[in-house]
């Protein structure tokens, strides 16, 4: 199961000096440089050692390692994964703490190679096309300097400037070295403001993959569920589905609050044809005349096929308030846990 809050800042410190900390790895003797005001688990990583993490985000608690001697400082103090509890029991999340002397951390495990399934890695990227979807809704495509590896359903880390790191998912499937991610402009947000302040030929940096949401082989039917730019993960789900030809049943479920702003709708609709057995239900919270489908949320749309559907894997994105309440209603109808993949964001 995967929870990924991404509506919260995460600050990166600027540092100008070329100071340097050594962290050693208790479990295996290595150990590497991390220079001041950078991510423990980014210098690790980049240093060839892998250590435990999902989000990169400060959500999971994934990478939490124990602190045996040094001290740190948390990059993003309101990180959800920190605990009061962290602090007597000298825990710390890597991904979002820095060094402030040379350290010893026990973590979990360490590896030289990555999971298979999470070959983050560092890349410069040019934004080479904006599209508008909707109202204050976009599709960004990203040119890459190599040709990016990730699953379906997975997320970058856009470094949109200074101290400005936002997630988004991309939409598209792997193989190349385009990456494109739909987003919703939100005023007033400086994460939002970055993005949709980019014009074609901005650079920047951004890392991939993170993220557990990604399609679990088996027999299962499969339910995606998708609210706004929630589209974005669930559209490149739908998308592997489709270029596979899986024989698996699958339910798509997509709400949004007006028609305009259900982008890729046609889309998925064609997706769907195309899949040997796919059922596709969308919900509006303020239809126009002529929708055929549900006037509602996207729980309404779901609820009525879920007696037969419990014993699916379910894969869900959108903003919080609409993920917690399919939630609640997997929940509500016994869904196992461990069939549930979602991604939360707004």
């Amino acid at each position: 199961m995967t929870s990924t809050m991404r509506s919260s800042p995460v600050p990166v410190s600027s540092a100008t000096t070329a100071r340097t900390y050594r962290v050693a790895v208790a479990t295996t003797g290595e150990s590497f440089e991390v220079r001041e005001g950078e991510p423990i688990l980014a210098a690790a990583r980049r240093a060839g050692i892998w250590l435990p993490f999902e989000c990169g985000w400060g959500s999971c608690g994934t990478c939490k390692v124990t602190l045996l001697d040094g001290e740190v400082d948390l990059l993003f103090p309101d990180a959800p994964a920190v605990q009061t509890r962290d602090a007597r029991r000298r825990r710390t999340i890597t991904c979002q703490a820095t060094a402030r002397s040379d350290l010893t951390i026990k973590p979990l495990w360490a590896s030289d190679r990555p999971r298979e399934e999470l070959p983050t890695a560092d890349h410069r990227a040019e934004l080479v096309e904006v599209e508008e979807l909707g109202p204050g809704i976009r599709r960004f495509g990203f040119r890459l300097d190599a040709p990016a590896t990730y699953r379906p359903g997975q997320y970058a880390i856009l470094q949109l400037g200074p101290g400005l790191r936002r997630c988004y998912s991309m939409a598209n499937l792997p193989g190349s070295s385009l990456v494109e991610f739909i987003a919703k402009r939100y005023p007033g947000r400086p994460g939002s403001e970055g993005l949709f302040a980019c014009e074609p030929g901005r650079r920047l940096a951004l890392e991939l993959p993170y993220g557990d949401m990604w399609l679990r082989p088996g027999t299962r039917p499969v339910v995606l569920i998708a609210g706004g730019t929630g589209i974005s993960p669930i559209l490149a789900l739908a998308r592997q589905l489709a270029a596979t030809g899986d024989p698996r049943p699958v339910h798509l479920c997509y709400g949004a609050n007006t028609r305009a702003e259900l982008v890729c709708w046609e889309e998925l609709t064609a997706l769907a044809a195309s899949l040997p057995d796919a059922t596709l239900h969308g919900a509006l919270v303020r239809p126009e005349p002529g929708w055929t489908h549900t006037t509602g949320f996207v729980t309404e749309a779901l609820e009525p096929h879920l007696g037969r559907l419990v014993d699916s894997d379910f894969y869900l994105a959108g903003p919080p308030l609409m993920a917690d309440a399919v939630l609640a209603l997997l929940r509500a109808h016994g869904v196992q846990l461990d069939r549930i993949h979602f991604d939360r964001f707004g």
